[in-house]
C-alpha cells in the first residue's frame, strides 16, 4: 500500500507491526499493541539508494544455513514472531536503483540481497504469492519474478509503454494485476495479457483484492488524482472492460483495504488525504455499475483539548490484518508519533467522531513520567561507552580572576569604520535570503498561510536561492501548489509565474530525466490552466480593443466640441482714454521741442542784435574821428 506518491506503508500479516517509509526513504517500524517505535532503518543512499516500496513476506530457509549447495556465513536466527516452524517474517524492500533486499526485523538490518539484474529504474511496488515468489514492478515497465528461497531472479516480462505503479497477486486465478493508466491482468504461467480494464484518468497507485466466492475474485483500485474507488471483477478474457461498481470519497485516498464478512457483505475502508476514514458496506447482490455508492460510515478523530478542538489525521487502516474479525485497525497522528486502535464500526450512524489525545502530547507526557520515576529513556541506537575509572585522567579547569582581565581598547579609527559613515548609498540594502526551510515545512504541513508567506515575493534572487537549495523530491508538490495558485486571483498568478519560470530553469535536468509521461503528469494541470487563460486572452484583447476605440471616439468628440465653442478670431479695440493719453504725450513732447526751438531762435536774434549794435558804434566812432 502507498500513501501519496512517495509514502509507502503496510501492516504485518498478524497486524502486530506496522512499517512505513517516509519522504527521505527511511523505514520505520511500530508496534501496534504498545504504540512504540521499535526500529528505524536509514539505508546507505550511495550504495543502495532510498527505499521506494515494501511488503511483508513469509519465507523459509534451511535451518543449517545451506542455500543452493553453498554454506552461508552463519545460520539464520529465526524471528520470535515467526508464524510456522522454519518460516520467518521479513520486509522486502525495493530501492530507487532497482534492487530488492530483505530486511530482518530480528537483526534490525538488511540480511539478504536478491541476486539478478533487477530493474533499470525505481521499484514502484512489491507483491508475494503463496509459493515463495516475489513480484516487483518498476519504472522500466518490467515485471520481475524473484525466488525468495533461492534469492535470485527467475523471469521478467514487459507490460507495455505505461509505467506500472501498483501490483497485486491473485491466488485463485494465478494472475498478476498491474496498475498503470489502465488495469492489466497477466497470467503468471504464460505471461500473457488476459484482461484490460479502463476507467481511471490518472496513474493507479493503490490496489487491493478480495475473494467473494471460491471462484470469484474482485480487485479494488484508486488513482492519484481521483476521488473514486472502482471494483473490478476478474473473469474471462476481454479488453477495455468497465468497473463493476464505483465508490465515492470526499478526497483523494492514501490507503485502501477490503474484506468479505460472514454475511457475504463486502467491506471497503479508505483513508483520505484529509485524514478521514470512509467505510462502505455493500451486499454481494448490490455490486452493480448503475449508481455510485456513498460511504456508509465516516470516522474522524479529534483532540480532547479543552481550549481548541483540532482534527487528528488518520494515517492508515486495515480490515485484513486485524486479530478480531469484522474490526478495523487504524493508526492516527503524524509521521513521528502514531497511535493504533481496534474499533468495531457502527454502521447505524453516518458519522462517528472519536475524541482522543494527541499522540505527540501522549508521547511527551510519557517521557515526563519516565523522568519522574527515575527511569532512563534511551534509544536503541544510542550506545554508552564503557570507561574504566582508573584510566581516566581528570583535568582541572583553569579559572582566571576578573582583576587580571584587561579591557580591550579599540582605536578611534576602527570605531569610525564600524559606524559605516562612509558607506555608499544603496550598498546597505538587505541581501536576498533562502526560504527553503520554510517552503519545505509548508509543503509538509500543507499550511496555506505559511506557503503564501513564502511564495508571495517577486525578488528574483530570493526565488533562485530557494529553488536552488530545494530537494528534488519537493519539486512535484511545489508544482501542485503553484498550479492551485494559477487558479486564483491575478496577484497569485503573477507570483506563480515567477516561481514556475525559475523552477524550470533551476531543475531542468531533473525534470528532463523524468521522461515525457511523468513530466506531463506533473505539469499537465498547469499547462491546461495556462492554455485556458491564453484562450481567454484573445477574447479579452478584442474587448479591450473595442473599449479603446470607444474611449478614443468619446475623447475626439469632446475635443471637437471644445474647438467649436472657442473663439476663432479675437479683435482688440483700443480705448479712447489710452489714445488721449498717447496724444497728450505726443503733444507734450512736440511742445517741448517747439519751446526749445523758440529759445534757440531768440538767443540767435539777441546775438545778432548785439553784433549790429557793436558795428553801429564802430561806425559812429569812425565818423567822429573824421
Amino acid at each position: 500500500m502507498a500513501l501519496g506518491q512517495q509514502h509507502v506503508l503496510s501492516f504485518s500479516p498478524d497486524g502486530k507491526l506496522f512499517a512505513f517509509i517516509n519522504d527521505q526513504g527511511i523505514l520505520r517500524i511500530w508496534d501496534t499493541e504498545t504504540n512504540e517505535l521499535k526500529q528505524e532503518y536509514t539505508p546507505n543512499i550511495q550504495l543502495s539508494g532510498p527505499c521506494t516500496a515494501l511488503t511483508w513476506v513469509i519465507t523459509s530457509f534451511a535451518g543449517d544455513g545451506i542455500v543452493e549447495g553453498k554454506k552461508t556465513k552463519k545460520s539464520r536466527k529465526p524471528l520470535s514472531s515467526s508464524s510456522k516452524d522454519g518460516q520467518e517474517i521479513y520486509i522486502a524492500l525495493g530501492t530507487s536503483n532497482g534492487k530488492i533486499s530483505l530486511y530482518s526485523y530480528a537483526l534490525g538490518k538488511i540480511e539478504r540481497n536478491l541476486k539478478g539484474e533487477g530493474h533499470s529504474g525505481k521499484v514502484t511496488c512489491l507483491a508475494q504469492d503463496a509459493e515463495g515468489h516475489l513480484f516487483s514492478s518498476g519504472e522500466d515497465c518490467q515485471i520481475i519474478v524473484w525466488s525468495l528461497s533461492d534469492e535470485k531472479q527467475l523471469s521478467s516480462w514487459s507490460v507495455g509503454t505505461e509505467k506500472p505503479y501498483s501490483i497485486i497477486y491473485l491466488g485463485i486465478s494465478n494472475n498478476v494485476v498491474v496498475g498503470g493508466r489502465q488495469i492489466k491482468v497477466y497470467s503468471v504461467a504464460t505471461q500473457e495479457l488476459v484482461q484490460t480494464f479502463t476507467g481511471h484518468t490518472s496513474d493507479i497507485n493503490l490496489i487491493s483484492s478480495l475473494i467473494l466466492d471460491e471462484c470469484t475474485e474482485y480487485v479494488i483500485s484508486t488513482s492519484r488524482m481521483e476521488r473514486i474507488i472502482c471494483l473490478w471483477k476478474i473473469g474471462k478474457k476481454g479488453r477495455n472492460k468497465s468497473a463493476s461498481s464505483t465508490l465515492l470519497m470526499e478526497d483523494v485516498a492514501h490507503c485502501i483495504t477490503c474484506q468479505v464478512d460472514n454475511d457475504r457483505n463486502v467491506r471497503v475502508a479508505s483513508v483520505t488525504r484529509s485524514g478521514v476514514i470512509h467505510l462502505y458496506l455493500i451486499p454481494a447482490e448490490n455490486i452493480k455499475p448503475e449508481k455510485p455508492i456513498k460511504p456508509k460510515l465516516t470516522i474522524e478523530v479529534a483532540s480532547d483539548s479543552s481550549t481548541v478542538i483540532a482534527p487528528i489525521p488518520a494515517v492508515a487502516a486495515s480490515l485484513q490484518h486485524t486479530i478480531r474479525s469484522e474490526e478495523l485497525i487504524f493508526g492516527y497522528g503524524n509521521k513521528s508519533f502514531l497511535v493504533f486502535e481496534h474499533i468495531k464500526p457502527n454502521f447505524t450512524e453516518k458519522l462517528q467522531v472519536l475524541i482522543r489525545t494527541d499522540p505527540k502530547t501522549l508521547y511527551l507526557t510519557r517521557g515526563k513520567l519516565l523522568k519522574k520515576d527515575g527511569k532512563a529513556v534511551t534509544s536503541q541506537k544510542i550506545v554508552t561507552p564503557i570507561v574504566n575509572d582508573v584510566d581516566v585522567d581528570y583535568k582541572s579547569s583553569v579559572t582566571v580572576s576578573k582583576k587580571k582581565l584587561k579591557a580591550a581598547e579599540m582605536p578611534m579609527e576602527s570605531r569610525l569604520q564600524n559606524l559605516n559613515l562612509n558607506v555608499a548609498p544603496g550598498s546597505g540594502t538587505p541581501q536576498a535570503q533562502s526560504k527553503v526551510q520554510l517552503l519545505v515545512q509548508a509543503l509538509h504541513s500543507k499550511d496555506n498561510v505559511l506557503l503564501r508567506s513564502v511564495l508571495h515575493t517577486h525578488d528574483v534572487k530570493t526565488i533562485q536561492l530557494t529553488l536552488h537549495k530545494l530537494p528534488v523530491q519537493y519539486v512535484g508538490p511545489l508544482v501542485q501548489e503553484l498550479t492551485q495558485f494559477m487558479e486564483q486571483k491575478r496577484m497569485n498568478v503573477e507570483y506563480a509565474v515567477d516561481w514556475l519560470k525559475i523552477l524550470v530553469q533551476t531543475h531542468s535536468s531533473q525534470l528532463m530525466a523524468l521522461g515525457s509521461d511523468d513530466l506531463l503528469n506533473k505539469f499537465g494541470p498547469c499547462i491546461g490552466i495556462i492554455e485556458h487563460r491564453v484562450n481567454c486572452l484573445k477574447e479579452l484583447s478584442k474587448v479591450s480593443g473595442r473599449l479603446d476605440l470607444l474611449i478614443n471616439q468619446i475623447k475626439r468628440n469632446t475635443n471637437e466640441d471644445n474647438l467649436n465653442s472657442a473663439n476663432v478670431l479675437v479683435y482688440e479695440d483700443n480705448d479712447s482714454s489710452d489714445s488721449d493719453l498717447d496724444d497728450a504725450n505726443d503733444k507734450s513732447a512736440s511742445d517741448d521741442e517747439w519751446d526749445e526751438d523758440i529759445e534757440d531762435s531768440v538767443e540767435n536774434m539777441d546775438q545778432d542784435s548785439q553784433d549790429n549794435d557793436e558795428s553801429e558804434n564802430d561806425d559812429d566812432g569812425e565818423e567822429m574821428e573824421t
